[in-house]
Order: C-alpha cells, then sequence, then structure tokens
C-alpha cells in the first residue's frame, strides 16, 4: 500500500502514515500538497495524508483550499501528538550548541527554551529538512529541533527531549483518496463540508441553522477567502454524524438550498 505525504523522511508526517496504517505502509514524500493530491487522483499511491490542524498554529489554510480545488473524498481523520526534540552531534551537549534550525511554527513552539538557552533561530522549510542539513553540515554548534524519530534516521543524538513551551501540541491529518476509491463499509460518524452562503445579512446563521434544527453538533467552523473573487468567502465545517443518517440528509439538503455551493469533502469515522 502506497501512501503520499509532503515533507521528506522523518516529517511528522511520515509518522502519522505509520500510525494510521501501520509500518508495513509504503510512505512516499512529496515536495508540495499538490503534488500529494496530484498523486492521489493519478492513482500513482492509494491513499493522500497531510496535516490540516494544529491545536496551537491553527489551520494549514493551503491544504484546505486544495481540498476544494480537488476531487477527492476525506476517508480518516488522524491525530498525532507532536514532540519537539533538540537534536545535534554525537557527543555534543546543551552547551556547545549556538544555532538552532527547524520550521518556524516549531521555532516559535520552542521560543521559550531557545530564549532561556540564548540560542539563535534559523527557519527551515520542515523539521526533519532541518535535521538533514545539520547532519550534513556537521557543525559543532549547530542542533535541529525535530522528532525523535528524526534522530534516528539521520544519526543525530537527542540533547534534550521535549523542549516546547506548550505540551498539549497535537495535530490532525486528513487520509484521502480519489473518490472513486472510497472503501466499501467505510464507519462514517462525521462529516466534512465546504460551502459559500448566499449574500444577505444572517445568510451564515441561516445556513447553521439547519444543523442545530436536525440536532447536529458542529464541531469546527473556519472561513478561507476565494482568490479570485476578492472579499468572497467559503466556509469549511465539520460535524458529527453520518452522511447516510437521516436528519444529516436533511440538514445538508436545506443547507445546499441555502447556498451559493455546498460540497461533501467526506464522511469518515471519528479520529483516537
Amino acid at each position: 500500500m502506497k501512501v503520499a505525504y509532503q515533507g521528506i523522511r522523518g516529517a511528522y508526517s511520515e509518522s502519522a502514515v505509520y500510525k494510521h496504517f501501520g509500518t508495513q505502509a509504503e510512505a512516499i514524500g512529496y515536495d508540495i500538497s499538490e503534488d500529494v493530491f496530484t498523486a492521489v487522483l493519478n492513482n500513482q499511491v492509494n491513499y493522500g495524508l497531510l496535516p490540516f490542524e494544529n491545536t496551537i498554529a491553527g489551520s494549514v489554510a493551503i491544504n484546505y483550499d486544495l481540498l476544494l480545488r480537488y476531487e477527492v473524498a476525506i476517508i480518516a481523520e488522524v491525530f498525532l501528538p507532536i514532540i519537539h526534540d533538540l537534536l545535534s552531534h554525537n557527543g555534543n551537549s546543551l552547551k556547545d550548541i549556538k544555532a538552532v534550525y527547524s520550521h518556524y511554527h516549531a521555532l516559535e513552539q520552542c521560543r521559550e527554551f531557545i530564549k532561556r538557552n540564548k540560542l539563535k533561530s534559523i527557519p527551515e522549510y520542515d523539521t526533519a529538512g532541518a535535521a538533514k542539513i545539520v547532519k550534513e553540515r556537521n557543525k559543532k554548534d549547530e542542533a535541529a529541533i525535530a522528532s525523535e524519530f528524526c534522530a534516528d534516521i539521520y544519526g543525530l543524538n537527542i540533547i534534550e527531549k521535549d523542549i516546547a513551551t506548550n505540551k498539549n501540541n497535537i495535530t490532525k491529518f486528513f487520509v484521502f483518496v480519489n473518490k472513486e476509491n472510497v472503501p466499501n463499509g467505510l464507519k462514517k460518524e462525521k462529516i466534512s463540508i465546504v460551502f459559500k452562503t448566499k449574500h444577505y445579512p444572517g445568510a451564515l446563521i441561516n445556513c447553521l441553522q439547519r444543523l442545530a434544527k436536525h440536532d447536529i453538533n458542529l464541531t469546527k467552523l473556519e472561513s478561507r477567502p476565494i482568490p479570485e473573487n476578492p472579499w468572497e468567502y467559503v466556509f469549511y465545517a465539520d460535524f458529527e454524524g453520518g452522511i447516510e443518517d437521516e436528519n444529516v440528509k436533511l440538514a445538508l439538503s436545506e443547507m445546499e438550498a441555502a447556498s451559493v455551493f455546498l460540497k461533501i469533502l467526506g464522511s469518515y469515522p471519528k479520529g483516537k
């Protein structure tokens, strides 16, 4: 089984692949998220997996935009605890480190540790890429903030474990497939949609009231601009219920009638 993710070996996304599918999965890294969607649509891989929301950094906007653009179906959500470690070369200790590489969000999430130890922050495209750079540059005074998984892959030592300020750091990933390849018998407990309201006072409330009317619990709501239409927005929503439940069918039918458009992004089991 082939699973596409964005990043290089050691990325947190690769860890999420193994958490959900097991270590027998063949995780294939792509440079950008668009390539992951294309690989899924062209059936080069069986599944795509990308991050969509983090408890600290918020939503990954580009990935939500791509869900609207591409004809895929979400079939699972995966929650991965994010634990940032300080990685450097064999024989190093914290007092040897002067500069630290990582993704911007990881640097921000570890800002207190970085400030307390008077380290220079150097942003990189991703955490795994930072670990690879530190290994290849082989400078004693450099380190990376990345996962324990990266330490194993790139032959680095863990200098300090779990250095983030906030320990409740969790990323939600979606697993998605070509719409033609949705598995039979998939348990359907949640739904993700995107919709655009009509333009009149109370239009959004009018749409959301359809969920309350049919006793449906909304778990996420977020607006995103439409680049082609300045000052116009779409709304992404997650709520509890399966696409085949009668109350969900009624609510979606009423929401669609009250909207400019509504797209169902997937119905899938609740993640653990």
